[in-house]
Formats: structure tokens, sequence, C-alpha cells
């Protein structure tokens, strides 16, 4: 075994750039047209490492939280003293909508989270107060005297960029910006300040920090990784644990410190294609020494949990046939590299439902996990399971217990996770800290102190592309409009994973505090005006300049996927971007200075070809004052804040030019790892090429065409290999059989489906479904979900999804229509007017385009649903004759609304 002594990270991650020119995958993209232009940037590549820094074996680690005598005892004593019943409560996490304090203790839980959107009592404005409130209730329950055991609860949150989940707190730039800042120091000090608002609401880990080496920037989750590159993510992962975590119980600070999260264990950044949840296919080697190497650094740092990652491993140096491992269920990555290797004694905790998708094959069969049931996870190495649902949770503790009752389980397998557990929930202090409320005095978030560091890491995560005749900075005084959609929208500033999982739906009073760039801008430049239209109406020869805040809207893991179907080009996913630049230049705005707002380099050279000055603002966060504080020169003129920031990703000079990594052999971006101007430099740039891709970067030959209809529903009958379902919060998944007038419900009613007659009044040729005042989806799927079949054809064809609808009730909440790809690849559109516009209790037959889904996300080539129809509130509607129709005119466009019958 090669071992890696301490005190050598630094050349460890000089070396560690050129090892991915090994990684699967990474020969570059190719180049869609010449580039007119030339950007300045360094060199490629980097020279051969001394062989002595690429690690040949998983390195034994030298944590800075070393084992404790009197820890150990103590975890000895419990766990001896414990009734299994306890010990997997213990390893039971819990979603805090779904757990009562009763239930805690009653059934041992031993850690709740909350989940991206989820807040006390559901109110998105609730008060630290609030958040102390349910801290304190469930700390209480397992705490409670009664017990013969008292073990306190650990509670969990995704606080990825500072306390994201909560009104008020401060929200960081994402890790994708702080990777340009190029600066460690900070990223301890944000750590620091996230640790200090998570313990003020009385949480007391955080599932961070996000250690991906980003491969592929398809991937919706690339804002969260630091880097495409491992150099930076070394040099970040001990710092970002050091900031939030400290040396907990024995830290000076221990009240403001919190468990830190390594996650996603491991490879999450390389899939295929970028695809979340996907297969990420490197040797071993490379999955080390690009993957995992941000892991030795924070696990020397003392990081206490690790999170096992939604993606499988597939090694191509074992052949063709090579199985893709799922790392929820890979004992040798777990426990014999993570845990017998590097030496890792802290647990290992699933992701949310995580052991639902581990597959088992052995000689007599292939086993299925389920959320509730999977005792080759835990075998494999998981030590606390995140299974949010009562339903599924509930099953999950009886399951578990029953698979050790009959060997499946080790009681040696349960009693090592359990000690796990209970080793860092000591090391944290938790047996002996008060209450939560009683911890710290203050109940402060969102701090003047933290915003001002916020405000720094903007000015230091901004990267300069382009100021074709120096035009940046601007003076105070110049006559400047502002417009874009951006301009004015703390949501679109801070990205996915802010309040709401997904980021949206958040309005600016709903962060209760920060400011956005107009707002900004506003305090500094006096002539400052903004333009909200869509064409940049307000634009004259008057103004010196107009700032155009364009870019990407917020996602999150899955949805933010470019997926097979669509490019990196900017023009394609957010046209009105260009259109609103076009407009203020063709109405004579003097210098246009273009900031974008994205979770990713982009394609973006219409953009960069109209703009004197370009600027790659990432996700910066609630703190927009740290964007004028750069555009802009100080009150007497001088340069306040230069940019300093600098690529962590390279950036494409074509818009299917992915992946894209420095030292790929075929290197050639726009703008290079490194890259980023500074105030004063001759920089120049004339036009860069503007082709664009006429297929998807993941679409290889378009999948042909058809004239063939696909039956998917027709009769009363499933069509081929698909099967009508329904779905609910109690369950997703529950057939629906159309053989006798039986009532089909979901566990907990909140839908139903019954056989009714379709519109030819065939018996029992249609289904009615009955929402009842709760989120359910009626739906065809693959009899097997995970089968995927190639549809591209339909699409190529001009194809439509047509169907029956006979709505009985109209909807109170919106309905939506869907296409998915293996959840969560999917398409969605809203067709509440068109559902509302249909006249009730008469048949009409809807099409909508297949176009319409692949724009939204839906990748043709992949699909297992190919009809889902959702809604949340009340509705009742029959459905009958579902079907994809190649050459067919929609009746319901993109946007949901009923097209017009030609005349």
């Amino acid at each position: 075994m090669f071992l890696h002594p301490r005190g050598r990270m630094t050349r460890l991650a000089l070396g560690c750039a050129v090892l991915c020119l090994a990684v699967a995958g990474c020969g570059g993209g190719d180049d869609d047209g010449d580039d007119n232009g030339t950007a300045p940037q360094p060199a490629p590549g980097q020279p051969e490492p001394p062989t002595d820094t690429v690690l040949k074996d998983w390195p034994r680690i030298n944590s800075s939280i070393t084992a404790d005598a009197a820890i150990e005892s103590r975890v000895n004593s419990l766990v001896a003293a414990m009734t299994l019943e306890e010990k997997v409560g213990q390893m039971t996490q819990v979603e805090i909508q779904e757990v009562t304090p009763e239930e805690i203790r009653q059934y041992h839980i031993g850690s709740v989270l909350n989940g991206g959107g989820s807040f006390p009592k559901q109110d998105k404005g609730a008060a630290v107060t609030d958040w102390l409130a349910v801290a304190d209730a469930l700390w209480a329950a397992s705490m409670d005297p009664a017990k013969p055991r008292r073990i306190p609860l650990i509670w969990g949150t995704d606080a990825v960029h500072g306390h994201n989940n909560v009104k008020g707190a401060t929200i960081f730039p994402h890790n994708i910006g702080l990777g340009a800042a190029r600066d460690p120091d900070l990223v301890a000090r944000i750590g620091a300040a996230t640790a200090l608002e998570v313990a003020r609401t009385g949480i007391d880990w955080v599932f961070a920090p996000t250690l991906a080496v980003v491969r592929d920037d398809r991937w919706g989750r690339s804002y969260e990784g630091y880097s495409e590159d491992p150099e930076i993510v070394v040099s970040y992962a001990g710092k970002m644990v050091e900031g939030l975590q400290g040396r907990l119980a024995q830290d000076a600070k221990a009240n403001e410190k919190v468990v830190a999260t390594a996650k996603h264990f491991v490879g999450d950044g390389g899939t295929d294609q970028g695809k979340d949840q996907g297969v990420t296919r490197v040797t071993e080697r490379d999955l080390l020494n690009v993957h995992a190497r941000g892991y030795i650094p924070a696990l020397e740092a003392g990081a206490q949990t690790v999170m096992a990652s939604f993606n499988s491993w597939q090694d191509p140096s074992q052949g063709e046939g090579a199985k893709a491992f799922k790392m929820h269920g890979s004992r040798y990555l777990l426990t014999e590299a993570l845990k017998q290797k590097m030496g890792f004694d802290g647990f290992v905790v699933s992701d949310w439902n995580g052991i639902g998708q581990v597959t088992t094959e052995n000689s007599n069969a292939t086993r299925n996990c389920s959320n509730s049931d999977c005792p080759e996870a835990i075998n494999a190495g998981i030590d606390m399971v995140m299974v949010p649902y009562r339903a599924d949770w509930k099953a999950f503790i009886t399951n578990t217990i029953a698979s050790v009752r009959k060997g499946e389980i080790a009681q040696e397998r349960i009693d090592d996770a359990v000690r796990r557990i209970l080793r860092v929930k000591l090391r944290a202090g938790l047996f002996d800290k008060p209450t939560p409320s009683a911890r710290l005095a203050s109940r402060e978030v969102g701090s003047a102190e933290h915003r001002a560091l916020a405000r720094e890491a903007v000015r230091k995560s901004l990267v300069l592309l382009k100021n074709n005749g120096r035009v940046l900075p601007l003076a105070r005084n110049a006559k400047v409009l502002v417009a874009g959609k951006s301009a004015n929208s703390l949501e679109n500033q801070t990205g996915g994973w802010s309040l709401s999982w997904q980021g949206t739906g958040n309005a600016n009073a709903d962060f209760g505090g920060g400011t956005t760039v107009w707002q900004a801008i506003q305090k500094i430049a006096p002539n400052a005006e903004l333009d909200t239209s869509a064409d940049g109406a307000k634009g004259s020869d008057a103004y010196d300049a107009a700032i155009v805040v364009i870019g990407e809207t917020p996602y999150a893991e899955g949805v933010g996927d470019i997926g097979r179907s669509k490019t990196l080009e900017l023009t394609k996913l957010r046209p009105e971007d260009l259109a609103v630049i076009e407009g203020l230049r063709a109405k004579g705005v003097k210098k246009i200075v273009t900031l974008l707002v994205s979770g990713r380099p982009l394609y973006v050279n219409k953009e960069l070809n109209r703009s004197d000055a370009f600027v790659a603002a990432w996700l910066p966060g609630t703190e927009g004052d740290g964007v004028a504080d750069v555009l802009f020169r100080a009150a007497d003129g001088s340069v306040a804040h230069g940019f300093s920031g600098k690529l962590s990703f390279s950036w494409p000079k074509s818009a299917c030019q992915t992946p894209l990594n420095r030292g790929d052999a075929t290197y050639d971006p726009l703008y290079a790892y490194g890259y980023g101007l500074q105030y004063g430099e001759e920089t120049d740039q004339s036009a860069y090429d503007e082709s664009s891709a006429t297929v998807g970067c993941g679409i290889q030959d378009g999948g042909g065409t058809t004239a063939e209809p696909l039956a998917v529903f027709e009769g009363g009958a499933n069509q081929g290999n698909w099967k009508l379902r329904i779905g609910a919060e109690s369950s997703w998944s529950n057939d629906v059989t159309l053989a006798s007038s039986a009532v089909t419900s979901t566990p907990s009613n909140e839908l139903q489906a019954v056989p009714v007659d379709d519109k030819a009044g065939r018996q029992w040729a249609a289904v009615k479904a009955t929402w009842n005042d709760k989120p359910g989806q009626l739906y065809m799927q693959s009899a097997n979900p995970g089968d995927l079949v190639d549809l591209m054809a339909y699409q190529n064809s001009g194809g439509a999804l047509v169907f029956d609808l006979r709505v009985v009730s109209a909807p109170t909440d919106p309905v939506k229509l869907r296409v998915d790809c293996g959840w969560p690849c999917l398409g969605e559109i809203d067709v509440t007017s068109a559902v509302k516009a249909q006249p009730v209790n008469a048949w009409k037959e809807v099409a909508v385009s297949l176009q319409c889904f692949a724009d939204a996300g839906t990748d043709l080539a992949i699909v297992n649903t190919p009809f889902l129809m959702y809604t949340s509130g009340r509705f009742e509607a029959a459905v009958a004759n579902i079907r994809w129709e190649p050459k067919r005119t929609p009746n319901v466009g993109c946007n949901g609304a009923p097209i017009a019958a030609a005349p």
C-alpha cells in the first residue's frame, strides 16, 4: 500500500491536475467552428508530476480528531446495554415533517434532517425561535429521563452556501464562485460563519462540504463543486471542515461549531454526460487520484461524517461488460477503502432514499432494494440511513430488525454502525450540551459581519472575461441603465439550494435580507436607472453604459442537468437574454457590460460579441454589493476593488465542447482554466465564431425518424411494456388494473383511479382519476422503471404526446404534464390553462409537441415514463387512448395554453 504522509498536500495538489489525462472521456470537446477571435489564456496542461504524488492505493489518514479512550469506553458500555430496537433507531434519520416527538421517544430515532424547502410548520418565513422550538422538542424527546438510555438526537441540514434554508441568513456564493476566488482562508472563514448561523438555530450537523471534481459541466450540480481540477478541491476541503467543525467538543468555541460532512463519496462529479445519479466510468486509479483527492484533507481535518453518493462506479479496466456498482451498495468503497484502508472512524450516512436504488445480483436471483428494506446497503457500510418519509422509516426499522434476526445483517455490523454514530455524538459534545436553545445567547443570523464576509467573497469570485476599451470600472456619476431578468432578483442571484430545494418560488422579500445587483448599484450610482423590459426598451444614446444581468434561473440536482437533448448555449436556453442586449445596442447605448449569473460555464459567444465587457458572476448569493464594489470606481475615482477571480472551470468555445478539462489531450477552450483579467490589462478581443449546434450534446445520430404511432394505453389496457400507475406521497408507485370496476387508491387516499367508459362508449376503456387536495400523479411507466427506451425518432418526426381528456371537475391547483427519462431526468409543462379551457364532462383530444418536453429537459432517447399528469389540489378527470403520434400538429402549446385551430 502507498501511504501518503501528512504535510505533503501542497505538492500533491500541484500534481493532481494532469491525472485527468487518463480519465475516460477526458478528450475534450469538438470545436464546432473556427474561432475568429483570440482570448488571452495560460498554456494548457501541466508537466507530469513526480511519480510519488500519484496515489497507488487508498492512503491511511491521520485525522486531527483522534481516538479518545474515555469516549471509546463510554461507547462500548452504551452499545453493550442497548436493545436491538434502540440500535436500529439510532441508525435511522427521518425528515422533520415526518416525525413527532412521541415517535422520537417510541422508536429511539437517532437523527432528523430538514430537506430543501422544509421549515418549521412549513412556514418559509419561520423565525430562528421557531427553528429552536422544533430543535428543543425533538431533542427533549430523545433525552427523556424516562428512557433507559438517553442518547441525544443529531439534526442535519443542507447548509451548502450558508444556512440557506433559513430566512434572514447570509447566503454566500456557491462553491463554483469560491473556486474562482482561489482563497482557502476565505473558505475557512465562510465555514465558521455558516457553522455559527446553523448552531444559532439549534442544528448540530451540516451536509457540507461537497468535494465533487466536476468533469462535465452538463451536470446540474456543477455549481456545488469548487473546480474541474482536484488541486482547488484539495486546497479547500480541509479548510472548510476546519471552519465548520473545528475540533468539535475540544474547540474553544465548541457551541459555535457543527459536525461536517464530506460528500458525496465518491465520483459524483464524473458521471457520463454529467447525468445526475449516473455512472462514473473511470479506473480505480483515477477514481482515487481525481475524484477522491479532496477527501484526504477533509478527513485529515477531522470530518466526522461521509455521505454516500447516488452515482454508480464502473471500472472500464474490468472489461466491456463490467458491472456499474451503486455507491450505496459498494462494500469495497465504503468499508474496505474508506473505513479500513483510510481508517475513517466516523459514520457513513446515506443520501435521500439512496438505499432504494441498490440492486444485488447473485447466482440465483436479482434483488431490488426498496427505500424501507435494504440489508445490502447496511452490509456495504451505510451506518445511518436517510429514510425521510414516515411510511418508509417505520417499515425500515421493522425490516432491519427482522433482517438481523434472520441473519441477513450480522449483529456485529449493527454494533459497528451504532458505535460510529455514538462516537461522533460524543466527540461533538452532544451528550453534555444543554437543550439547543440554551447553547448560545444570540439568535442572530445574517449579521453585518457575516454579510460583509459574503460581500468580500462575491468580489473575489467575479471573473472578468472581457474588457474591450477598458470600459470597466465605471464612474459613479455615469448615466447607467441596469437591465436583464436577473438584475433585481435574489432568487436568480442565489440559485438552487436557497430557501427551497430547487431555489425557485422565492420573492426578494422571502430572503429577509440581502441586496440585488440593482439595489447595490442604486446605492452608489445616483444616475442609474432600471429597465425591466424584455427588449431593452428604455435604452438610448443618452446612457453611457448598460449593465445587463443575464443567465440561468435556479435549479438543483436532476432538474439542472443539461441532458442529451440540450447544449451549453445560453441563447438556446434563455433566448430572452440576447434580445435584451441586442435591443439596448440597437437603441444606441454607448457601452454594454454583461454580467452572467450561472451555475456553470456556458457557450455565450453571441452575448460576448455584443458586449464591450463581460463578467462571470456565477451564483453570488445575497450580497449584490460585492458586484457593485468591483464594477464601479470609488467615490474619489480610484479603483477601490479590482478583479482577482480566476476560472476554476474551463470555458467552452463551442456549444458542445464538453467534457472540457485542463490537461485534456485536445484542450482548446475559449478561456482556459486559470484565466481572468485584471484592470489595466490590454486585452481587446475581436468577435468569436457564433455557430450553434443543431442537436443536443448527447445525441450522436439524431435517432432517425418514424411513421408509426406508439400506443401506450388503449381500450383500457396497457400497451407494449408500459403500465398504468398512480402515485402520491404515501406511495409513489401503485399499479392500476382496469379489469374490474374496483377503485385503485394510494395508501392514504390522496389519489384514486377507477375505470370508466371512453368517448366511444367502450366499457372501461378509460381511467378516471380523483385528486383529493394532495400531491399525486397518474402516469404510464415502463413495467420495470429502470428500462429506458430510445424514442428520439418521434421527436425527429415532429411527434406529439396525444390523449383523450374529459374534465369532470376543474382543478384547484396547477396541472402539470410530464415525460420522464428516469427520475430526476424529466420535462414538465404547466397545462392548467388548457385544462381549464376545456368544457366540463366533454371529451377532447390533447396533443402536445414532444419538442416541448425536450426543451423542458426530457431526454427522449431514454424514456421510461411517456405520460404523467400531476397536480396537488382537487381535480377529477378521465383519460383514454394515450399515444405518441409522428407528424402531429399540436393543439396545446409549450406554454400550456390552447392553440387556436387554423381558420
